[in-house]
């Protein structure tokens, strides 16, 4: 009786670990106000949200935090994180999302361990060979469902990154050769180019959904007419009726800005229009990014796939209690709680992973929308820990290119 005692508490204490509140702030989010100006210094896409925090729980206060990688200066972790990272596991957001599967597990083996030596059912037990025979398959599938997932991850960043030196290309080369020649049409280019980052990281976070474009942004796009029909109806209200989304938009004007240049200009035709057939040639390597994040948003891994895995984990794992329980009484507690927890663990992170957009920055006081507050992927994870965080990256792409812009003093 002592013995099922002791594995009782261990187990509540388990469970509250895995429930403990989040100390990750959800805070009231508040609308930024930016001028309406040609090129905005603050990104249209982020929301501020206030500083007040939720006071930690006392177990949160002795719980140490996984050390967090530098990434602005190229830190990542090193082999003597390994203490921080198993102390902080009750912090762990992936032992939040697969708890109720680990509850299930343990209640399993604690009944099985139960109706075998109170209720004398010997015969409660299975040989362990077929897990043996199926854990190398098991194996495999996890594996290919998180490799699937990963590389999802490694294509949106390198799209990202595509994104990154084109944008710097088509700011120099407005600077150098757009700009001197054809000042209006540079002028609107470079209003486009700014705002284009953001117009992306609205389309990776799936439109309206969890993402908001401010009034500014939508002129710039659709024009006046629009904006005033968005104030008095909503914002969803015109965006139903609009035929092309943002992207495409702005992609359709850059190229309408380079063509206008090139009648703005008259003189010395035909090294400009070199420099305009190269310029929209980088135009249409970011149509090629805007399509391949567009995959990712619209394009899951096949859920037959997911399911499968689901339930052939779900069943190796409900059942291996009864393999198990015979030879390690109730040492087998602690040890499927182990198991399911390396298991279910990399199985979610395939699931987490899959979607590689986050609307996380690495300053919490930058959120997308109202709706994200809703999405626990956004408001208990931090930049990087399970995906890109988009915001951060678009506002990184969007400063680069306005710091090029001002090369001539202008922006």
């Amino acid at each position: 009786m002592m013995l099922i005692r002791v594995t009782l508490i261990s187990l509540l204490v388990a469970n509250s670990i895995a429930f403990a509140p989040s100390s990750h702030p959800t805070s009231k989010v508040n609308v930024i106000n930016n001028d309406i100006r040609g090129c905005a210094s603050a990104s249209p896409l982020f929301m501020s949200v206030g500083e007040n925090k939720p006071k930690e729980s006392k177990f949160h206060r002795i719980v140490p935090q996984a050390r967090r990688p530098q990434t602005d200066v190229g830190m990542r972790y090193r082999s003597d994180d390994w203490i921080r990272n198993l102390l902080s596991i009750p912090r762990s957001y992936l032992l939040r999302r697969i708890k109720s599967h680990l509850l299930f597990d343990q209640l399993v083996c604690i009944c099985t361990l139960l109706a075998r030596k109170k209720l004398g059912w010997k015969w409660l037990s299975i040989p362990l060979l077929g897990h043996q025979l199926l854990g190398g398959f098991l194996g495999l599938l996890i594996v290919f469902r998180t490799n699937s997932g990963y590389s999802r991850f490694v294509d949106a960043r390198g799209y990202w990154a595509h994104v990154s030196s084109t944008c710097r290309c088509l700011a120099l080369e407005s600077v150098s050769h757009l700009r001197p020649y054809a000042p209006k049409s540079a002028e609107e280019f470079e209003r486009l180019l700014v705002a284009f980052p953001d117009v992306l990281a609205y389309t990776c976070l799936a439109g309206n959904k969890k993402a908001r474009l401010p009034p500014f942004e939508w002129e710039l796009l659709y024009g006046k007419a629009e904006v005033s029909d968005s104030e008095d109806n909503g914002q969803e209200a015109i965006t139903d009726e609009l035929l092309l989304d943002p992207c495409t938009v702005i992609l359709h004007k850059m190229h309408k800005c380079l063509y206008d240049a090139s009648y703005e200009f008259q003189s010395e035709k035909r090294l400009f229009d070199m420099h305009l057939v190269s310029m929209g040639e980088e135009v249409n390597h970011l149509s090629d990014a805007v399509s391949g994040c567009e995959k990712i948003v619209d394009t899951p891994v096949p859920l037959s796939y997911s399911r499968h895995t689901s339930r052939f984990l779900t069943i190796w794992c409900g059942i291996l209690p009864l393999a198990i329980a015979p030879d390690l009484g109730w040492l087998a507690v602690p040890l499927m709680g182990t198991v399911s927890w390396l298991l279910y663990g990399l199985e979610e992170i395939g699931h987490l992973i899959e979607q590689p957009f986050v609307p996380v920055t690495e300053k919490p006081s930058y959120l997308i929308s109202d709706d994200v507050m809703d999405d626990d992927r956004a408001s208990k994870t931090q930049p990087y820990d399970i995906g890109l965080p988009i915001c951060s990256v678009a506002e990184k792409v969007r400063k680069e290119v306005e710091k090029i812009l001002r090369i001539s003093g202008k922006v």
